[in-house]
Protein backbone atom coordinates (compact mmCIF):
# COMPACT_ATOMS: atom_id res chain seq x y z
CA UNK A 1 0.00 0.00 0.00
CA UNK A 2 1.22 3.47 -0.89
CA UNK A 3 -0.02 6.01 1.68
CA UNK A 4 -2.21 8.89 0.60
CA UNK A 5 -3.14 11.26 3.40
CA UNK A 6 -6.21 13.29 4.28
CA UNK A 7 -6.14 16.01 6.93
CA UNK A 8 -9.22 16.89 8.97
CA UNK A 9 -8.69 20.18 10.77
CA UNK A 10 -6.44 22.93 9.42
CA UNK A 11 -5.17 24.49 12.64
CA UNK A 12 -1.71 24.31 14.15
CA UNK A 13 -1.53 20.53 14.48
CA UNK A 14 -2.76 20.00 10.93
CA UNK A 15 0.05 22.22 9.72
CA UNK A 16 2.61 20.49 11.93
CA UNK A 17 1.68 17.03 10.70
CA UNK A 18 1.62 18.17 7.09
CA UNK A 19 5.26 19.24 7.47
CA UNK A 20 6.14 15.68 8.52
CA UNK A 21 4.13 14.18 5.65
CA UNK A 22 5.92 16.44 3.20
CA UNK A 23 9.32 15.41 4.58
CA UNK A 24 8.32 11.74 4.26
CA UNK A 25 7.15 12.27 0.68
CA UNK A 26 3.56 11.24 1.45
CA UNK A 27 1.03 13.11 -0.70
CA UNK A 28 -1.94 14.90 0.85
CA UNK A 29 -4.88 14.21 -1.43
CA UNK A 30 -7.71 15.70 0.63
CA UNK A 31 -8.17 18.50 3.18
CA UNK A 32 -11.29 19.14 5.24
CA UNK A 33 -12.36 21.92 7.58
CA UNK A 34 -15.84 23.06 8.56
CA UNK A 35 -14.73 26.45 7.23
CA UNK A 36 -14.00 25.90 3.53
CA UNK A 37 -12.01 29.13 3.39
CA UNK A 38 -9.71 27.72 6.06
CA UNK A 39 -9.11 24.61 3.93
CA UNK A 40 -8.34 26.76 0.90
CA UNK A 41 -5.92 28.91 2.89
CA UNK A 42 -4.29 25.82 4.35
CA UNK A 43 -3.60 24.27 0.95
CA UNK A 44 -2.32 27.59 -0.39
CA UNK A 45 -0.07 28.27 2.60
CA UNK A 46 1.33 24.74 2.59
CA UNK A 47 1.81 24.64 -1.18
CA UNK A 48 -0.41 21.57 -1.55
CA UNK A 49 -1.21 20.93 -5.19
CA UNK A 50 -4.17 18.91 -6.45
CA UNK A 51 -5.76 18.09 -3.10
CA UNK A 52 -9.54 17.87 -2.98
CA UNK A 53 -11.01 20.44 -0.58
CA UNK A 54 -14.04 19.72 1.60
CA UNK A 55 -16.14 21.40 4.27
CA UNK A 56 -17.97 18.14 5.02
CA UNK A 57 -16.17 15.17 6.53
CA UNK A 58 -18.87 12.82 5.29
CA UNK A 59 -18.34 13.93 1.71
CA UNK A 60 -14.57 13.60 2.04
CA UNK A 61 -14.88 10.10 3.46
CA UNK A 62 -17.27 9.10 0.71
CA UNK A 63 -15.46 10.50 -2.31
CA UNK A 64 -11.80 11.36 -1.60
CA UNK A 65 -8.89 9.05 -2.44
CA UNK A 66 -6.86 8.50 0.75
CA UNK A 67 -5.62 5.66 2.93
CA UNK A 68 -4.52 7.46 6.12
CA UNK A 69 -6.43 10.15 7.99
CA UNK A 70 -5.10 12.79 10.39
CA UNK A 71 -7.78 14.02 12.80
CA UNK A 72 -6.46 17.35 14.07
CA UNK A 73 -9.61 18.73 15.71
CA UNK A 74 -10.10 20.33 19.12
CA UNK A 75 -11.90 18.03 21.56
CA UNK A 76 -15.34 19.61 21.16
CA UNK A 77 -15.30 19.26 17.36
CA UNK A 78 -14.89 15.47 17.34
CA UNK A 79 -18.21 13.92 16.37
CA UNK A 80 -18.00 10.27 15.27
CA UNK A 81 -15.41 11.04 12.58
CA UNK A 82 -13.00 8.48 14.01
CA UNK A 83 -15.62 5.74 14.18
CA UNK A 84 -16.91 6.37 10.67
CA UNK A 85 -13.41 6.44 9.18
CA UNK A 86 -12.32 3.32 11.10
CA UNK A 87 -15.32 1.33 9.95
CA UNK A 88 -14.55 2.36 6.36
CA UNK A 89 -11.02 0.93 6.72
CA UNK A 90 -9.03 4.17 6.95
CA UNK A 91 -5.92 4.14 9.15
CA UNK A 92 -6.14 7.00 11.64
CA UNK A 93 -3.80 9.34 13.47
CA UNK A 94 -5.75 11.33 16.08
CA UNK A 95 -4.63 14.11 18.39
CA UNK A 96 -5.09 13.89 22.13
CA UNK A 97 -7.39 13.80 23.98
CA UNK A 98 -9.19 11.32 21.78
CA UNK A 99 -12.54 12.38 23.30
CA UNK A 100 -14.09 14.28 26.21
CA UNK A 101 -15.78 11.19 27.67
CA UNK A 102 -14.47 7.66 28.11
CA UNK A 103 -17.76 6.28 26.78
CA UNK A 104 -16.92 7.91 23.45
CA UNK A 105 -13.35 6.65 23.67
CA UNK A 106 -14.60 3.11 24.20
CA UNK A 107 -16.72 3.34 21.04
CA UNK A 108 -13.63 4.49 19.15
CA UNK A 109 -11.63 1.49 20.37
CA UNK A 110 -14.38 -0.90 19.32
CA UNK A 111 -14.66 0.74 15.90
CA UNK A 112 -10.90 0.48 15.36
CA UNK A 113 -10.97 -3.20 16.23
CA UNK A 114 -13.96 -3.88 14.00
CA UNK A 115 -12.40 -1.98 11.10
CA UNK A 116 -9.05 -3.72 11.56
CA UNK A 117 -7.18 -0.46 11.19
CA UNK A 118 -3.84 0.94 12.31
CA UNK A 119 -4.17 3.84 14.72
CA UNK A 120 -1.94 6.30 16.53
CA UNK A 121 -2.62 8.92 19.18
CA UNK A 122 -0.56 12.11 19.20
CA UNK A 123 1.33 11.71 22.47
CA UNK A 124 4.51 13.06 20.89
CA UNK A 125 6.43 13.21 24.18
CA UNK A 126 6.78 9.42 24.08
CA UNK A 127 9.00 9.90 21.02
CA UNK A 128 11.43 12.27 22.75
CA UNK A 129 14.99 10.96 22.94
CA UNK A 130 15.22 11.27 26.73
CA UNK A 131 11.82 9.65 27.32
CA UNK A 132 12.68 6.84 24.89
CA UNK A 133 15.92 6.11 26.71
CA UNK A 134 14.15 5.56 30.03
CA UNK A 135 11.51 3.41 28.31
CA UNK A 136 14.33 1.25 26.94
CA UNK A 137 15.86 0.83 30.40
CA UNK A 138 12.49 -0.15 31.85
CA UNK A 139 11.86 -2.66 29.08
CA UNK A 140 15.22 -4.41 29.42
CA UNK A 141 14.92 -4.58 33.21
CA UNK A 142 17.81 -2.28 34.08
CA UNK A 143 15.60 0.27 35.83
CA UNK A 144 14.30 -2.21 38.39
CA UNK A 145 11.09 -1.70 40.35
CA UNK A 146 9.04 1.46 39.83
CA UNK A 147 8.95 3.72 42.90
CA UNK A 148 7.72 7.29 42.26
CA UNK A 149 6.61 9.46 39.34
CA UNK A 150 6.67 13.16 40.27
CA UNK A 151 5.78 15.73 37.60
CA UNK A 152 4.61 19.27 37.08
CA UNK A 153 3.03 21.02 34.12
CA UNK A 154 2.73 24.78 34.31
CA UNK A 155 2.12 27.81 32.15
CA UNK A 156 0.20 31.11 32.19
CA UNK A 157 -1.92 31.71 29.12
CA UNK A 158 -5.54 32.10 28.08
CA UNK A 159 -4.75 30.05 24.94
CA UNK A 160 -7.50 29.91 22.29
CA UNK A 161 -11.04 31.15 23.10
CA UNK A 162 -12.50 27.63 23.24
CA UNK A 163 -9.80 26.37 25.59
CA UNK A 164 -11.10 28.22 28.68
CA UNK A 165 -14.54 26.57 28.43
CA UNK A 166 -14.91 23.30 30.34
CA UNK A 167 -17.45 21.88 27.91
CA UNK A 168 -15.21 22.56 24.90
CA UNK A 169 -11.71 21.60 26.09
CA UNK A 170 -12.34 19.42 29.14
CA UNK A 171 -9.94 21.61 31.13
CA UNK A 172 -6.18 21.77 31.61
CA UNK A 173 -5.85 18.19 32.82
CA UNK A 174 -7.72 16.88 29.78
CA UNK A 175 -6.22 19.13 27.12
CA UNK A 176 -2.64 19.79 28.28
CA UNK A 177 -1.49 17.81 31.31
CA UNK A 178 -2.78 14.60 29.72
CA UNK A 179 0.67 14.39 28.10
CA UNK A 180 2.18 14.00 31.58
CA UNK A 181 -0.49 11.55 32.72
CA UNK A 182 0.20 9.51 29.59
CA UNK A 183 3.93 9.37 30.34
CA UNK A 184 3.12 8.18 33.86
CA UNK A 185 1.17 5.28 32.35
CA UNK A 186 3.92 4.70 29.78
CA UNK A 187 6.49 4.17 32.55
CA UNK A 188 4.39 2.64 35.36
CA UNK A 189 1.42 0.98 33.66
CA UNK A 190 -2.23 1.60 34.45
CA UNK A 191 -2.99 3.15 37.86
CA UNK A 192 -5.13 1.26 40.37
CA UNK A 193 -6.62 4.35 42.03
CA UNK A 194 -6.60 8.13 41.68
CA UNK A 195 -7.24 11.06 44.00
CA UNK A 196 -7.64 14.49 42.44
CA UNK A 197 -8.05 18.06 43.65
CA UNK A 198 -8.48 21.12 41.45
CA UNK A 199 -9.56 24.77 41.64
CA UNK A 200 -9.84 28.01 39.71
CA UNK A 201 -7.73 30.46 41.70
CA UNK A 202 -6.28 33.05 39.32
CA UNK A 203 -9.06 33.30 36.73
CA UNK A 204 -12.30 33.15 38.70
CA UNK A 205 -12.89 36.83 37.93
CA UNK A 206 -13.23 35.89 34.24
CA UNK A 207 -16.82 34.85 33.64
CA UNK A 208 -15.99 32.71 30.60
CA UNK A 209 -13.07 30.90 32.27
CA UNK A 210 -14.68 27.70 33.54
CA UNK A 211 -11.71 25.30 33.55
CA UNK A 212 -9.39 24.59 36.47
CA UNK A 213 -6.15 26.57 36.70
CA UNK A 214 -4.51 24.46 39.40
CA UNK A 215 -4.69 20.73 40.05
CA UNK A 216 -3.02 17.96 42.01
CA UNK A 217 -3.38 14.25 41.34
CA UNK A 218 -2.14 11.31 43.41
CA UNK A 219 -2.18 7.84 41.85
CA UNK A 220 -1.30 4.40 43.12
CA UNK A 221 -0.33 1.25 41.26
CA UNK A 222 -0.67 -2.44 42.05
CA UNK A 223 3.13 -2.66 42.37
CA UNK A 224 3.10 -0.19 45.27
CA UNK A 225 4.53 2.62 43.12
CA UNK A 226 3.01 6.08 43.51
CA UNK A 227 2.61 9.16 41.33
CA UNK A 228 2.12 12.86 42.00
CA UNK A 229 1.14 15.11 39.09
CA UNK A 230 0.48 18.84 39.41
CA UNK A 231 -0.62 21.37 36.81
CA UNK A 232 -1.38 25.07 36.84
CA UNK A 233 -2.08 27.98 34.53
CA UNK A 234 -0.90 30.70 36.93
CA UNK A 235 2.90 30.50 36.55
CA UNK A 236 5.29 32.47 34.29
CA UNK A 237 3.60 34.05 31.23
CA UNK A 238 4.99 32.81 27.93
CA UNK A 239 6.75 29.85 29.53
CA UNK A 240 5.55 26.25 29.34
CA UNK A 241 7.22 23.85 31.78
CA UNK A 242 6.89 20.10 32.01
CA UNK A 243 9.44 18.83 34.51
CA UNK A 244 9.41 15.15 35.47
CA UNK A 245 11.35 13.06 37.99
CA UNK A 246 10.96 9.29 37.84
CA UNK A 247 12.47 7.11 40.57
CA UNK A 248 13.14 3.43 40.02
CA UNK A 249 14.91 0.91 42.22
CA UNK A 250 18.16 1.22 40.24
CA UNK A 251 18.03 4.72 38.78
CA UNK A 252 16.50 8.19 38.95
CA UNK A 253 15.58 10.05 35.76
CA UNK A 254 15.17 13.84 35.77
CA UNK A 255 13.67 15.39 32.64
CA UNK A 256 13.57 19.07 31.67
CA UNK A 257 11.50 18.02 28.68
CA UNK A 258 11.04 15.01 26.43
CA UNK A 259 14.45 15.46 24.75
CA UNK A 260 16.60 16.63 27.66
CA UNK A 261 17.40 15.11 31.01
CA UNK A 262 19.78 13.17 33.21
CA UNK A 263 19.62 9.56 34.34
CA UNK A 264 21.56 8.77 37.52
CA UNK A 265 22.29 5.08 38.10
CA UNK A 266 21.99 4.35 41.82
CA UNK A 267 22.44 0.58 42.09
CA UNK A 268 26.25 0.56 42.19
CA UNK A 269 28.66 2.89 44.04
CA UNK A 270 29.82 5.88 42.00
CA UNK A 271 26.42 7.19 40.87
CA UNK A 272 27.10 7.14 37.14
CA UNK A 273 25.26 9.87 35.26
CA UNK A 274 23.97 9.70 31.69
CA UNK A 275 23.15 13.08 30.17
CA UNK A 276 20.47 13.09 27.49
CA UNK A 277 20.46 15.90 24.95
CA UNK A 278 18.65 15.86 21.62
CA UNK A 279 16.97 18.20 19.17
CA UNK A 280 15.16 15.40 17.31
CA UNK A 281 11.60 16.16 16.21
CA UNK A 282 9.19 13.84 18.07
CA UNK A 283 6.28 14.91 15.86
CA UNK A 284 8.12 13.65 12.80
CA UNK A 285 8.99 10.39 14.55
CA UNK A 286 5.37 9.62 15.43
CA UNK A 287 4.10 10.37 11.92
CA UNK A 288 6.86 8.22 10.45
CA UNK A 289 5.95 5.29 12.69
CA UNK A 290 2.26 5.69 11.88
CA UNK A 291 2.88 5.70 8.12
CA UNK A 292 5.19 2.69 8.27
CA UNK A 293 2.80 0.68 10.44
CA UNK A 294 -0.14 1.62 8.21
CA UNK A 295 1.70 0.27 5.18
CA UNK A 296 2.46 -2.98 7.04
CA UNK A 297 -1.03 -3.28 8.51
CA UNK A 298 0.20 -3.48 12.12
CA UNK A 299 -0.62 -1.43 15.19
CA UNK A 300 1.63 1.39 16.37
CA UNK A 301 3.30 1.70 19.78
CA UNK A 302 0.67 4.26 20.82
CA UNK A 303 -2.59 3.15 19.28
CA UNK A 304 -6.15 4.06 20.16
CA UNK A 305 -6.21 1.76 23.20
CA UNK A 306 -3.32 3.74 24.71
CA UNK A 307 -5.22 6.96 24.01
CA UNK A 308 -8.30 5.50 25.66
CA UNK A 309 -6.44 4.36 28.78
CA UNK A 310 -4.83 7.78 29.27
CA UNK A 311 -8.28 9.34 28.79
CA UNK A 312 -9.58 7.06 31.57
CA UNK A 313 -6.74 8.27 33.81
CA UNK A 314 -7.49 11.98 33.40
CA UNK A 315 -11.26 11.52 33.51
CA UNK A 316 -10.94 9.70 36.83
CA UNK A 317 -8.68 12.45 38.21
CA UNK A 318 -11.25 15.10 37.27
CA UNK A 319 -14.13 13.01 38.63
CA UNK A 320 -12.29 12.62 41.94
CA UNK A 321 -11.64 16.37 42.09
CA UNK A 322 -15.35 17.07 41.60
CA UNK A 323 -15.95 14.84 44.63
CA UNK A 324 -13.41 16.83 46.67
CA UNK A 325 -10.62 14.28 46.34
CA UNK A 326 -12.44 11.00 46.91
CA UNK A 327 -10.22 8.03 46.00
CA UNK A 328 -11.59 6.38 42.84
CA UNK A 329 -10.61 3.23 40.93
CA UNK A 330 -9.53 3.63 37.31
CA UNK A 331 -11.71 1.63 34.93
CA UNK A 332 -10.14 0.94 31.51
CA UNK A 333 -12.67 -1.56 30.21
CA UNK A 334 -14.07 -0.90 26.75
Amino acid sequence: MICKAAILGTGGMGRRHFASLRELGIPVTAVCDADRAASEKFTADMGIKGAAIFDSFGKMLESADFTILFICLPPFAQDDQFEKAALSGKHIFIEKPIALQTATGARMVRAAKKGGITSMVGFHMRKGAAISRLAQLIQNGEAGKAVLFNAQYQCNSLHTPWWIHQDLSGGQIFEQAIHIYDLCRYFFGDPKFVEGIMANVCHNHLRAYTVEDVSVCLAGFTTGALASITANNCAIPGKWTGKITVVFENLTAEFDDHNHGVITYTKDPGLKREELQSEDNPYFAEVKEFAECSEKGVETSCGIIEGFKSLCFVETAVSSAKLDGVKLPVNTHY
